[in-house]
């Protein structure tokens, strides 16, 4: 008689795509079996990896790529014990067996599922494969399904699409079959990749090892699909058009209530793709290829007012974004010992009629002009190499090299230039220049041309196993290297504090600020950065694990710049006498980061799971900062702003007269406007500077979380946690050069009107209850998941601006709930296969509403009412899948599908209008779309 009892959970995160199975074998009075040979086959390539027991009774096999496995246990004069497992990506679980006594022929299958018991301290969850396929996504971004996730909460467009815990949508980082797809300058992703050629992905909320770095937020892990001795294959269409939707808000309001179009705007939107996969060598070397075009004609509705809706300005213009998505990849078994991946993936991109910045989304700006808005487009491809080597039975090793290229263009629709070419374009001077108004906005795109980044790393992670400790120490050298060539400031940015078209004979129509840059700003600059990291999994008893780590990261980054100080210190002072004003950003060496799990499963069945986690965590430098410091300071000759009601930045400025002071600034620009004003009439101009303070460095958080899990039988579990975060060393734009004398606002260094410099002032944190249940059955899947959160800071920003403080000399008065506060946030999904092929599948969604800020351009220095005292709407949406599959023999497959999103056309109004300016104050600028429905078709063979 055999007998062989296991336990299968997830313990903790591993770096990146690859997977660790470690256990213990014992016999059947509970001794330890050393010399066991375990082997982990993986059915659909036929790798082994294997590996013995050591004097403790324990094994350890790491960097396996997900998928499915063959686990076989064997040791003379004991019986075998088989049984299949599933390895899921970045997970490192337990295996322990119980050996009796029998002959070394007898084998012993043990079937059935393994229970969802997760034993993480790492909190997040895995969308899988089976999600991936079947739930409903309008446009076919993986990462949308993130929002799954307990902890996670969307607040709105552009970046990642997501936050977590609190924290910024650029604090994310996303990792790519184990590199990088995140550009640095915004916080976003790079490169696409189709949602139908993904694997599976985990979200990673806080808590995370050692291993994974520059990053606050939420990460996502993700592996892309791989080949396989089976020759398999896909391709897929999905289609939408305007016939099949509801009409969209109109953008505009009739007795402040909200209109919408009486019917939606013409559009044809689809989707063709396709991948196949196989063995080049039995067992050996498998490839994989995806091609995937999209094309979207649509049209944008504008938010403008009523008043430039009667002077003609269109509300409603066109827009397109199209898309190629290529990518190669191939796996070899280069030896029992050396297995070796490539991949090669390119995106070709462009998005036409775009407002908004790079790391905004396309549509972020509702009252941009159609001469306003631009083309965003650009290359972005990558090149991957992996390598994982077995040295020893308890010594391994992974490294990875990485190459990527993340260049964007935008170039303006006003002229149809970009960056060095625009600003050297004179004759079109008043084209150029931007116009913004309290509902409508013209002239160029805020900020035009190439920002970008090509980004080397290398990385080796060395794993020994002794006893029960599991050590991973690894090494990290990138070089990443900062692209631009932009038309920012140098255009000029013109402010208009009514709804007015100029009129040279109307005062009121005149501008009240003018921002102006003269200069270039072409320039590129690479920097070395180097990370290392240890981590140690210590099994401290059988029922008791330690996850200890530290990571040690220097992001040079943050000195792009510092080369040009010098230059331009020399010609501000033989321009304006004094001091050098400005000093290079030092190196920031102080980025420890210690991290500490522990799990526990205080019961014999081992169903519950008790976790906690604390660490540090350090986020990257995004080259925004530097990129503004650079265009609107370093590489400029002059630099101005005039406003009429500030004293520090009016020339005409006499304290006793302050309306006739901005009335006399208001005239001189309007003289002027729509061309550069000669300056030279004011005497010497004081300027405007923005600068990173010299002791400027990476923001970084501390994190902390505890809770539990339970699994009920096989299919259902769990969860429920409490998550705090404290965000240190935020940045914030502050005006240095302000002070109060007697009660007015003055100016401390006589040269500048204003030094906005960035630096480390602001702080972010974050309280959180995340709970969430799962069900896993062979026809019904499902989720649901609940987070009770407030989040607080005193930085204004949501993207990489900085966010200029309110009063410089007073940093409480931003103090408030952040712009990504969601107090409610619920999400549930279900899918269910029914006889004959039928499967429906749903997301529900439920967010609360998010704060906005009331603002007056009458104010300055001051607030009209606390930071973000006042919130939008609530939230919610349902969609809906209905499929049919259509099985046309062996593993050819067919599936249709028609898809309703929105499914309730619910009314989601956002980006409410907080300017007291505005006839629309108080009320929506944009909405979420309504009902909009898709139809696809896939054939797997």
């Amino acid at each position: 008689m055999a007998f062989l009892s296991l336990f299968f959970v997830t313990l903790s995160s591993a770096q990146t795509s690859l997977a660790t199975l470690r256990g213990k074998v014992t016999d059947q009075q509970g001794g330890v079996l050393p010399g066991v040979t375990v082997t982990a086959r993986q059915t659909e390539t036929n790798t082994t990896r294997s590996g013995a027991t050591n004097e403790a009774g324990q094994f350890y096999l790491p960097s396996l790529p997900a998928g499915t496995y063959e686990l076989t246990v064997e040791l003379s004069g004991f019986s075998t014990g088989k049984r299949t497992v599933i390895l899921r990506v970045g997970q490192e679980a337990a295996a322990d067996f119980m050996l009796t006594v029998g002959a070394v022929a007898e084998t012993v299958l043990v079937s059935g599922l393994s229970p969802l018991v997760e034993t993480s301290s790492t909190l997040g969850s895995v969308i899988d494969k089976k999600e991936i396929d079947n739930l409903p996504t309008i446009d076919r971004n993986f990462a949308g399904l993130a929002q799954l996730t307990p902890g996670v909460s969307s607040s709105g467009g552009g970046s990642m699409g997501f936050g977590a815990a609190g924290q910024r949508q650029y604090q994310n980082q996303i990792f790519m079959d184990g590199a990088t797809n995140a550009q640095q300058f915004y916080g976003t992703q790079a490169e696409l990749y189709p949602q139908d050629w993904v694997q599976e992905f985990q979200v990673m909320i806080t808590g995370y090892s050692a291993e994974f770095g520059q990053a606050t937020g939420g990460i996502l892990n993700v592996i892309t699909r791989s080949g396989s001795n089976n020759t398999q294959g896909r391709m897929y269409r999905f289609y939408r058009k305007s016939k099949t939707d509801r009409a969209p808000l109109a953008g505009r309001l009739s007795s402040s209530e909200p209109v919408f179009l009486d019917a939606p705007p013409p559009y044809h939107n689809y989707r063709v793709g396709g991948f196949l996969s196989g063995p080049l060598v039995e067992n050996k070397v498998f490839y994989f290829g995806g091609v995937e075009s999209y094309a979207n004609t649509q049209s944008a509705v504008l938010s403008i007012s009523d008043y430039w809706r009667n002077q003609g300005i269109q509300s409603v213009i066109p827009a397109e974004n199209t898309s190629r998505v290529y990518m190669g990849k191939v796996d070899a078994n280069l030896s029992q010992r050396h297995r070796l991946s490539l991949r090669h993936s390119r995106t070709f991109r462009t998005d036409v009629n775009c407002s908004g910045q790079g790391g905004d989304g396309c549509n972020s700006s509702p009252l941009w002009t159609l001469e306003k808005r631009a083309t965003f487009n650009g290359p972005l491809w990558s090149v991957l190499g992996n390598l994982t080597s077995t040295l020893a039975g308890n010594s391994f090793n992974e490294l990875r090299a990485y190459y990527g290229v993340n260049k964007l263009l935008i170039t303006g629709n006003a002229t149809g230039k970009y960056g060095l070419a625009l600003l050297q374009d004179a004759a079109n001077e008043p084209l150029t220049t931007e116009k913004t108004y309290p509902g409508a906005a013209f002239g160029s795109a805020t900020t035009g041309g190439l920002e970008g980044e090509n980004n080397f790393y290398v990385i080796d992670n060395f794993m020994y196993v002794k006893g029960r400790h599991q050590l991973k120490v690894g090494a990290q050298l990138s070089r990443v290297g900062f692209f631009m060539d932009i038309d920012a400031s140098q255009k000029g940015r013109w402010s208009f504090r009514t709804d007015r078209a100029f009129s040279v004979n109307d005062p009121v129509s005149y501008p009240f600020q003018l921002s102006l840059a003269i200069g270039t700003a072409t320039y590129f600059k690479p920097s070395w950065n180097p990370a290392v990291f240890v981590q140690d999994t210590w099994q401290v008893r059988n029922d008791v694990t330690l996850n200890l780590g530290v990571r040690y990261d220097i992001d040079n980054t943050i000195k792009v710049g510092n080369e040009l100080v010098d230059s331009y210190n020399e010609r501000f002072v033989q321009n304006f006498g004094g001091s050098a004003p400005l000093g290079k950003v030092k190196s920031d060496l102080n980025n420890i980061q210690p991290r500490l799990g522990i799990v526990w499963t205080p019961t014999e069945d081992r169903r519950t799971t008790v976790r906690g986690s604390a660490g540090v965590f350090y986020d990257q430098n995004h080259f925004n900062y530097n990129d503004t410091y650079i265009n609107q300071t370093l590489l400029t000759v002059n630099r101005v702003t005039l406003r009429d009601n500030d004293p520090t930045s009016n020339p005409f400025w006499n304290a006793a007269d302050p309306t006739g002071s901005a009335t006399r600034l208001r005239a001189y620009l309007g003289q002027y406007f729509p061309r550069f004003p000669d300056l030279s009439v004011l005497g010497r101009v004081q300027q405007t500077a923005t600068g990173m303070a010299s002791d400027f460095h990476v923001p970084y958080t501390v994190a902390a979380s505890g809770g539990l899990t339970h699994q009920f039988g096989h299919r259902i579990g769990i969860q429920a946690d409490y998550v705090y975060s404290h965000g240190y060393d935020v940045i914030v734009q502050r005006n240095i050069n302000l002070a109060q004398a007697n009660g007015q606002f003055v100016t401390v260094d006589p040269r500048f009107t204003a030094i906005n410099m960035y630096q480390n002032l602001g702080w972010i944190e974050y309280n959180g209850l995340v709970t969430g249940v799962q069900y896993r059955g062979a026809k019904l899947r499902g989720g649901a998941s609940y987070t009770l959160s407030k989040a607080t800071s005193n930085s204004l920003a949501s993207g990489v601006g900085g966010g200029a403080a309110t009063n410089p000399l007073d940093l409480s008065i931003d103090i408030g709930p952040t712009n990504e506060d969601r107090r409610h946030v619920g999400a549930i999904d279900a899918s269910y296969l029914f006889p004959f092929g039928v499967q429906l599948a749903a997301i529900g969604r439920f967010q609360s509403a998010l704060p906005y800020n009331v603002s007056s351009s009458a104010i300055v220095f001051a607030r009209p009412e606390p930071r973000n005292s006042r919130r939008g709407d609530n939230e919610s949406n349902v969609d809906l899948r209905i499929g049919k599959n259509l099985r046309l023999g062996g593993r050819r497959a067919a599936t249709v599908f028609w898809e309703m999103f929105n499914v309730f056309n619910t009314r989601n109004f956002i980006q409410f209008q907080g300017s007291l300016q505005s006839s629309t104050f108080g009320l929506p600028q944009s909405a979420q779309p309504m009902r909009r429905q898709q139809v696809g078709l896939r054939f797997d063979f």
